[in-house]
C-alpha cells in the first residue's frame, strides 16, 4: 500500500508540474464525483457492493431473530413480571452488542485485507472518506438490526401474552438509543481490526461484554461514562426507568453524564482520524 500511495502522489505531482493546465487537471482529479460528499457516497455504495456477498447481511437478520426466539421461548414459562422481562432482554441485548460489533468489523476488514486494501485506500482522494463510509455502512446495518431486535420482540411478546409491553413508537425510540450508544464502539473496533488484528478486536469485544454487564450494576457508578461499551445499557436502562415513572435519576446527573460521553466521543474520533490519516494498510496477522 505504501508503494500505491507513492504512485498516487507521484501522479498528482505530475499534474502540478504541467503548469496552469495541469492545475486544472488536478482540480478535476480532486473534484471527481463532485467533491468530498459525493466521493463519500461513492465509497458507501462500494461498501454495499463489497459486503453484499459476505455473511454480514445475514448476520444482521439472523442473530436478532435467533435471540428473539430464545427469549420468547424462555419468557413463555418464566415467572417474571412484564417489566422485568423487557428490562432483562434489553440488558442482554446491550451487553451483547460490543462482541457482535467486533465480529462484524472483523469480517468487514478481512474483506479489505483479501484485496490488499486497494479498493479501500487506493481510490480515495479525501483521506478519511473510506473510514467514514465503512463506519456509516456498518453502523447503518446495526441500526436496522437493533430495530428488528426490539420491535419484533415487542410484537412477539404482545402476541404471546396479549399484553402490550412496548408500543411501536417506544420500541423505535429504545432501538435508536441502543444504537446511538454503540456508535463509538463501531469506530473503536474498526481501529482495532485495521491497526492490529481480528483476534485483538474479538478479545476486546469479549472484555467489553463483561465490562458493560458489570457496569449495569453499582460497580459502574461514576465510571460507565468513560467506557463507550456501557453506554447502550445505561442509557436504555434510564429510558425504561423514565417510562416506568421512576424519578431516582436526576436531570442534572443525566446532563453531566451526557457531557462526559460527548467529550469521550470527541477524543476517540480525533485520535482515530489522526491515526487513519497516516494509515497505509497492513499485513495480515490472522
Amino acid at each position: 500500500m505504501t508503494a500505491l500511495r507513492k504512485a498516487d502522489r507521484k501522479k498528482m505531482s505530475g499534474y502540478q508540474d504541467t503548469g496552469g493546465n495541469g492545475m486544472k487537471e488536478l482540480r478535476g482529479y480532486q473534484g471527481t464525483g463532485g467533491g468530498r460528499m459525493k466521493e463519500l457516497g461513492g465509497h458507501i455504495k462500494g461498501e454495499v457492493w463489497k459486503m453484499r456477498h459476505t455473511l454480514l447481511p445475514w448476520m444482521h437478520v439472523l442473530i436478532p431473530l435467533i435471540g428473539i426466539g430464545i427469549f420468547l421461548l424462555y419468557y413463555s414459562f418464566a415467572a417474571w413480571s412484564d417489566e422485568g422481562k423487557v428490562s432483562g432482554y434489553i440488558q442482554v441485548l446491550s451487553t451483547a452488542l460490543p462482541l457482535v460489533i467486533s465480529a462484524v468489523c472483523s469480517i468487514s476488514v478481512e474483506t479489505e485485507e483479501s484485496g490488499h486494501f486497494q479498493t479501500f485506500l487506493g481510490t480515495a482522494v479525501y483521506r478519511e472518506n473510506p473510514l467514514f463510509a465503512k463506519w456509516i455502512f456498518l453502523s447503518g446495518m446495526g441500526l436496522g438490526s437493533v430495530i428488528l431486535a426490539v420491535t419484533v420482540f415487542a410484537a412477539g411478546y404482545g402476541m404471546m401474552t396479549g399484553r402490550t409491553v412496548l408500543s411501536p413508537r417506544n420500541s423505535l425510540i429504545l432501538a435508536v438509543i441502543l444504537w446511538l450508544g454503540s456508535g463509538c464502539t463501531y469506530l473503536v473496533h474498526l481501529f482495532l481490526n485495521l491497526a492490529f488484528s481480528k483476534t485483538v478486536s474479538l478479545c476486546a469485544g469479549t472484555a467489553e461484554l463483561l465490562v458493560s454487564a458489570l457496569f449495569l450494576t453499582g460497580l459502574g457508578e461514576g465510571r460507565w461514562q468513560f467506557f463507550p461499551c456501557s453506554w447502550s445499557g445505561r442509557w436504555s436502562g434510564y429510558l425504561l426507568l423514565y417510562w416506568k415513572g421512576d424519578g431516582m435519576i436526576s436531570a442534572e446527573y443525566l446532563i453531566k453524564s451526557l457531557k462526559i460521553c460527548v467529550m469521550v466521543i470527541i477524543i476517540v474520533w480525533g485520535i482515530i482520524l489522526w491515526w487513519f490519516h497516516f494509515y497505509e494498510g497492513k499485513k495480515r496477522y490472522d
